[in-house]
């Protein structure tokens, strides 16, 4: 199966957090939104700094991955927070 990979960027940390996997986009701003709108996690403390990114895709059958050029941008957590 082929499988979306997802980072969130810390501003501050000026570094991509380690990928996750999800089977769509929506699946993948979710649990970025729940993340957000959790009171212990940092995303939700300091929401300025945080945004989720696409980054390509795996294939869970071979192993291989097919990173993007460039990740795109999905949404910053400020703006998820403000819904």
């Amino acid at each position: 199966m082929q499988l979306k990979m997802y980072s969130i960027r810390d501003a501050k940390a000026e570094a991509f957090n380690p990928p996750f996997y999800k089977k769509t986009h929506g699946e993948a701003e979710r649990d970025f939104t729940e993340l957000t709108k959790s009171p212990d996690s940092m995303v939700h403390k300091y929401p300025e700094d945080y945004d989720l990114y696409y980054c390509g895709t795996y294939d869970d059958q071979t192993g291989l991955v097919e990173s993007l050029t460039t990740p795109q941008h999905i949404t910053k957590a400020v703006n998820v927070q403000n819904r």
